[in-house]
């Protein structure tokens, strides 16, 4: 068989529904993850506006960033090119009753790790991202954490709705989830400009294997989101009381 066959062959092969649907996905991912990486850094916001309070603002920015372009543009791209419903890529309460009995038990847990956190230096010189003794006041706190949670919002639904999702269908659960886990560990990395401690990078992969056997399980991002958000604000409330 030629290369012109060859190549043939696997594009008729991706133009099927599942192989289709997860190879564009990839490609959105692609494409949705670099412009993050390059204008939702804090960096590209400091070298763009000149504000006053530019170490809150930028923050705000970069986490509404990733509600804009991974959750907005991702149920655009849902609809409109995979032509799908949303509840198939886990925008919907899935199997509660589980998902909710698992954040019970999870919940305390992300507590305990909030508390371990504040006494690791690399970490305790990271967060919380704003300083709540200079941004102290009950709004720019407020809109602080509704940023958290659109941020967490965008990356459960790209990480764990769409790149999940489409992958299942096409390569199995094991596989998704491994895809998926790799993706996000790195990004956590100075690859994707962020350059998280290495403490929350290395964490990253079993919590994202953890994720995303919970997303398998209950068929929704909802459960995944609600603990990874608990992690990201316990981890604020007591490196800031703590350390």
């Amino acid at each position: 068989m030629s290369l012109k066959e060859k190549v043939k062959t696997e594009i008729d092969f991706l133009k099927k529904d599942n192989n289709k649907n997860f190879a564009l996905s990839l490609i959105f991912s692609c494409i949705i993850l670099f412009v993050y990486c390059y204008f939702g850094s804090f960096s590209f916001f400091e070298q763009t506006f000149n504000i006053q309070d530019i170490d809150y603002w930028k923050i705000i920015y970069h986490n509404c960033m990733s509600f804009a372009l991974f959750f907005i543009l991702g149920i655009i791209f849902v609809k409109l090119v995979l032509k799908e419903k949303l509840s198939n890529f886990g925008l919907g309460f899935g199997k509660a009753k589980l998902g909710f009995i698992i954040c019970a038990i999870a919940i305390p847990i992300c507590a305990i790790c909030g508390v371990l956190s504040a006494f690791d230096s690399t970490m305790a010189s990271t967060y919380p991202l704003i300083d709540f003794a200079t941004y102290g006041k009950w709004w720019q706190i407020g809109l602080y954490f509704v940023s958290y949670l659109l941020y967490y919002i965008g990356w459960e639904f790209l990480f764990r709705g769409i790149l999940y999702f489409s992958g299942e269908k096409k390569c199995g659960v094991v596989c998704s989830i491994l895809i998926t886990t790799l993706i996000s560990a790195l990004i956590h990395t100075s690859i994707g400009g962020f350059g998280k401690p290495m403490i929350e990078t290395l964490s990253a992969i079993p919590a994202g294997l953890i994720f995303g056997f919970i997303t398998y399980k209950t068929r929704s991002i909802n459960y995944s989101l609600i603990i990874h958000l608990m992690v990201g604000v316990f981890t604020d409330i007591f490196v800031f009381l703590i350390a």
